[in-house]
């Protein structure tokens, strides 16, 4: 009886008995010879549930395994006392053993393709040996192409004591047997009609792993017309979303008013005339204000104006600030500010694509002075600084400093220094990390600045101070 769980062909159980014949009565070694999926695991496995009156072992060869650990697969299966040395041959543990075996040995070894080539002289010579009145039994699997390896390397005589046994292809009634049974194991309802099969069967190589990979396929819910429909679906769903965005662009594109020219002729005209009083007037209703909160007023006005609306507003803004540096009473609003320190920058507005000139202050910056604690760099060795400063900004163009500065222009000690191609800009004076941080904090909530870096003027004795 095989192990349940095992299903077996009629060839099969006939291999089965032939190999048991083989132990039994043979002194050669049995070679089983068959390709990848012809089922040599399961006759191995079916042959070794056969074995009652045999002290049996069943090996499955894994990659890389040296002699030791074979020989330690094998002999914990067979002997019953513990104490073995797996350094030794298998031979010579047998025979030391021989005499207190009470059962014949049968040794099953699969995948022997990955056997060393000791273990192979051994099991050669184990059966050659009998225990308990029989032949030691040693029966292995190997692929047919390691066989002829094999065999081209071995001499006649021990070529010899190799018995080769060749397992089949299946023939198509044994595979339509095969595959009825494991479909009833199975216990579902194919997919795939059984002419279908059929012709599959009849296509095919013989291998047992060929049947079961084909009841496998029978059997997966088919998936390829809903596939088909799916993808179908989704070529039209973004074939519609972009002809959609085409449209929409394309309504949008007609539905906008022309461009605006927002130049100022040198020759104001009647309505340029009325705003520019208007300007003034409204100019001085903002002497208590700075420049940014008055254009920040306009804004809000700005977007929620029409096109005509918004193009009539700009003039005002450009006939404004042209007031801001003909009247020099009008430019005091802006902090104090001198007429001459106005520069040419380029006010953005609201409405995409409309921009004017406008003149905005030229940053205040409180002259850089350099504390007492840094000390101009000389060749004194062992140079010590103490104290901490924030560093701010660090920039290849001078001139990007600007804004920043800008911002700090109320901030005392303020330091402009220059380390290689770069300039940086340095605040505060500290005596600790801590008052260093505190103040950092304060920059960042006051200014909207990115977090000062707290360093150490020990480490900027190389930074050059500039005017």
């Amino acid at each position: 009886m095989t192990t349940p769980g095992l299903l077996l062909l009629p060839t099969q159980e006939a291999l089965i008995q032939r190999l048991q014949h083989i132990a039994s009565y043979s002194e050669q070694m049995s070679v089983v010879c068959g390709v990848d999926g012809s089922g040599k695991s399961t006759l191995t496995a079916a042959l070794a549930s056969e074995l009652d009156d045999y002290n049996s072992a069943l090996i499955i060869c894994p990659q890389h395994a040296d002699s030791a650990e074979i020989r330690r697969k094998i002999l914990v299966q067979l002997i019953s006392a513990p104490i073995f040395d797996d350094e030794r041959p298998l031979m010579d543990t047998v025979l030391r053993i021989q005499s207190s075996l009470k059962k014949p040995l049968h040794i099953i070894i699969d995948d022997a393709d990955l056997l060393p080539k000791d273990i192979w002289a051994e099991c050669i010579l184990l059966s050659q040996i009998h225990c308990a009145g029989k032949p030691v039994a040693v029966t292995v699997t190997v692929s047919p192409d390691f066989w002829y390896t094999l065999v081209a390397d071995l001499t006649d005589d021990i070529r010899a004591r190799l018995l080769p046994v060749t397992i089949e292809p299946l023939s198509l009634p044994e595979r339509d047997g095969l595959y009825q049974s494991l479909l009833l194991r199975s216990q579902q309802t194919p997919f795939i009609p059984r002419e279908i099969i059929h012709k599959q069967l009849e296509k095919q190589q013989g291998t047992p792993a060929e049947v079961v990979k084909l009841l496998a396929l029978a059997l997966e819910e088919p998936q390829t017309s809903k596939a088909s429909w799916s993808w179908s679906a989704k070529m039209f769903i973004a074939l519609f979303a972009i002809l959609a965005s085409v449209a929409m662009w394309w309504g949008i594109s007609r539905q906008l008013p022309p461009a605006i020219s927002t130049s100022i002729s040198p020759t104001l005209t009647a309505e340029q005339s009325r705003l520019r009083a208007k300007a003034t007037k409204y100019v001085m209703s903002y002497a208590d204000k700075t420049l940014t909160a008055y254009f920040a007023q306009r804004q809000l006005v700005f977007t929620k104006s029409s096109a005509n609306e918004q193009a009539l507003l700009l003039i005002e803004e450009q006939v404004i600030t042209d007031s801001l540096i003909e009247d020099k009473d009008a430019t005091e609003l802006v902090e104090g500010v001198p007429v001459d320190n106005y520069t040419e920058v380029v006010v953005n507005s609201s409405l995409t694509g409309l921009s004017f000139q406008g003149k905005l202050p030229k940053a205040q910056v409180n002259p850089v002075n350099k504390p007492n604690d840094i000390v101009e760099r000389d060749n004194t060795p062992n140079l010590k600084v103490k104290g901490f400063t924030l560093q701010l900004a660090s920039v290849n163009d001078k001139d990007s400093l600007t804004p920043i500065l800008v911002k700090l222009a109320q901030e005392p000690q303020v330091y402009i220094m220059s380390y290689k191609q770069r300039h940086i800009i340095l605040l505060g004076d500290f005596e600790t990390a801590t008052s260093a941080s505190l103040k950092a904090k304060s920059l960042q909530e006051k200014y909207g600045l990115a977090a000062p870096w707290v360093r150490k003027w020990a480490d900027l004795s190389d930074y050059k101070r500039q005017d």
